[in-house]
Formats: C-alpha cells, sequence, structure tokens
C-alpha cells in the first residue's frame, strides 16, 4: 500500500488533524491506563501520531510499507521503528498501549486475520495493557460506485489530484485509485488498488472477545469512524 505515493503521503492528508487526534488518544489512554508510559503504534504510517504522543510517551512503531518507516524514523528519532506485518509481528518488547489507527486494521482484510492481529497486539502487551483501534466502514455505509476526487499543493508549487472510485467484493471494499502528479519536470501518474474489509460492530468486538479482550465500543472515536478498546481480560 502506497508504495509509490509514500513521499507525497503527508502531503495528501495534510487536511488531518493528527494532534487533536493525538490528545483524544491521551484522553483515553488517561481514563483506562493512567500509569502507561510505553505505546506501540501498528500501521504507524510516517509517524505523525506518534510524534505528538510522544510528548507524552514513549512510542515506537511498525508499518509494512518500508519508506514510512523511514520517515517516521526521521520524525521521531527517540523511538523504535521497523518494518512489521501486523499480523504476524514478534518485537522482543512489551507495552502499556498497543493502538492501530486511521483504519489500518482493514487491510487485513478477513476476520481470522483480525483475530491473529489482535493476538499478537495482546502478546505485546504489559499486565494491565490496553488495546486502540480505529475502524474502517462498517458494510453497510460503503458506497459501490461512488467517485471522490482530492486535490492539493505543497509550497513549492507542486500539485497533486487524486480521484478514487470505489468496488466491494463479498466483504472487501475495494478503493481504486488514480494520481497525477505535477512539478518543474513534468506529470506523473500512478494507479494504486486498495482493499480492506468491512467488519460490522458485532465482528469487531467477537473478534476482541476471540483474542481474550473486554471490548469497548465508542461509535464516534477521534474521527468519527468509531473505535475500539481492549481491555486484558
Amino acid at each position: 500500500m502506497f508504495n509509490k505515493t509514500a513521499e507525497i503521503y503527508d502531503l495528501m492528508y495534510s487536511l488531518k488533524d493528527y494532534e487533536q487526534e493525538s490528545l483524544q488518544i491521551r484522553d483515553y489512554i488517561n481514563s483506562l491506563n493512567p500509569k502507561a508510559t510505553h505505546v506501540l503504534d501498528v500501521a504507524c504510517g510516517t509517524g505523525k501520531h506518534a510524534s505528538y504522543l510522544s510528548r507524552f510517551y514513549n512510542v515506537d512503531g511498525i508499518d509494512l510499507n518500508e519508506r514510512f518507516i523511514d520517515i517516521a524514523l526521521e520524525r521521531n528519532s527517540s523511538g523504535t521503528f521497523v518494518c512489521r506485518d501486523m499480523t504476524s509481528f514478534q518485537l522482543d518488547k512489551q507495552y502499556d498501549i498497543v493502538m492501530c489507527l486511521f483504519s489500518s486494521i482493514a487491510y487485513v482484510k478477513t476476520f481470522d486475520l483480525l483475530v491473529e492481529s489482535l493476538n499478537q497486539f495482546k502478546h505485546h502487551l504489559n499486565n494491565g495493557g490496553i488495546v486502540i483501534v480505529e475502524p474502517w466502514f462498517q458494510p453497510k455505509a460503503w458506497e459501490v460506485g461512488r467517485v471522490d476526487m482530492f486535490t492539493t499543493e505543497d509550497e513549492q508549487g507542486n500539485k497533486v489530484c487524486r480521484m478514487s472510485h470505489s468496488e466491494k467484493v463479498g466483504a472487501i471494499s475495494i478503493l481504486n485509485f488514480e494520481y497525477l502528479i505535477g512539478t518543474t519536470t513534468g506529470i506523473e501518474k500512478y494507479t494504486e488498488k486498495h482493499e480492506l474489509g468491512l467488519f460490522t460492530v458485532e465482528e469487531m468486538i467477537t473478534a476482541f472477545e476471540s483474542a481474550g479482550f473486554v471490548c469497548q465500543y465508542d461509535p464516534n472515536g477521534i474521527s468519527g469512524r468509531g473505535l475500539y478498546v481492549g481491555i486484558m481480560s
């Protein structure tokens, strides 16, 4: 994912309020585990949540995209950021909080891999640790055939236009992205296909319980997509 567009990822999501979301995550942590000091950010992307949360915690991260990890390391020199798959990673360290934000959990696609990922999260928790997961859309909310367009530019005047078209196969949502990137040297075109699993609230809660958590669900969360909190049972 984002293998061709990692360099423009932050520009594409420049309107996302990472700082405010991180403060909301801190509120969740303070209410559930106020003594927490160590956080693992799963699917950390370019490390922007981590950079704000590192004001309060020791934050490490993993992501499947190697370039994202490079950028996250540049942004968070005090943390450890490594390239790992959330469904099968093994780190020699435990954390008070394991979080997976911005709907990244949906890239596991299937219920079985969702449970396996939550099991991996649990294996990396200290006693009393919690898991925080921001979900993707529920199946009934997914719009097949939707077309969206977003344009932006950086301070140097480089411009990006991204169009997307949505599809669905079974319980898998599909986003077909087309990018036009204009710079002083010309215009480049990239295509990406993203596949994300569509899980109901009931399926998410069942997955948490199957992995040994007591699950709490906030339908609003930090960005309107909801939030799941898993407490070790």
